[in-house]
């Protein structure tokens, strides 16, 4: 399979050229796109997203669903999906990407929290925690980062929405860990609402990337170009971060948003 896989990835671009059409009119083609988004940018990105499509294509239609890396992966190879934008530390064979923006975590607290004014790695690690993972699994990205230096913290609520973590952190002692593009955006209103403590994380970690990804067989297709043109205009930021970065790993990437 991997000595054919050449010629027979040519012969697939020819058959997908032939019936690909060369051209989209956002004004009047009656195209459907089915987009999955990280929590982080949701709230802000899908409206977004829904006005300015309505604005320039409005006989288009958009189905916007709830995004893990596992599951958006899965609907990109099925066709169930036709893009997602997320963190996806790795990604399969067949899979384009274009960075968007660069992120990275901060800590929240409740404005009294004893650890406001001053926090250290060990007080970190020791606190109690509320997880956000959209697959609702026990570890996140986090926690990924505390083990490559041999510590572990207490996570005591699991939640799938950064919202709901606010909420709770807001009326308790537990702190939570939140990429800052949801602070700069749907969470400032949160954070102003409850009076909330942001912190950086008192240990360093590694650049984050939120990624727009999509199949090899809508890479060439006008009306998904364009689609993903307007997404990446809605959730770009001109850091540098985003050129385009075509993926060939083998491995998928688990959870970490």
């Amino acid at each position: 399979m991997l000595a054919i896989w050449p010629e027979l990835h040519r012969s697939l671009a020819v058959i997908r050229a032939s019936i690909t059409p060369q051209h989209f009119d956002p004004s009047s083609d009656p195209t459907s796109f089915r987009i999955a988004i990280t929590d982080s940018l949701a709230r802000e990105a899908v409206r977004d997203i829904t006005l300015e499509l309505r604005s320039a294509s409005p006989y288009a239609r958009i189905a916007s669903s709830f995004h893990t890396n596992a599951s958006s992966l899965d609907g990109i190879e099925r066709g169930t999906l036709d893009c997602a934008v997320g963190m996806f530390p790795a990604l399969p064979r067949g899979i384009q990407v274009q960075g968007l923006r660069a992120d990275h975590y901060v800590c929240v607290m409740h404005r009294g929290h004893v650890l406001r004014q001053e926090m250290t790695l060990d007080q970190f690690a020791a606190a109690a925690h509320v997880l956000v993972t959209p697959s609702g699994t026990d570890l996140g990205v986090i926690d990924g980062w505390l083990s490559l230096r041999g510590r572990t913290r207490t996570i005591v609520a699991v939640v799938n929405h950064f919202a709901d973590a606010l909420c709770i952190v807001a009326e308790s002692d537990l702190l939570t860990c939140v990429p800052n593009s949801f602070i700069e955006g749907h969470g400032r209103t949160l954070i102003e609402q409850h009076g909330l403590a942001v912190r950086t994380l008192p240990f360093e970690t590694e650049k984050l990337i939120d990624k727009l990804v999509w199949h090899e067989r809508l890479h060439t297709h006008p009306a998904h170009q364009w689609f993903r043109s307007l997404v990446a205009e809605v959730c770009g930021v001109p850091t540098g971060t985003a050129e385009l970065l075509t993926s060939k790993r083998d491995a998928v990437g688990a959870d970490s948003s």
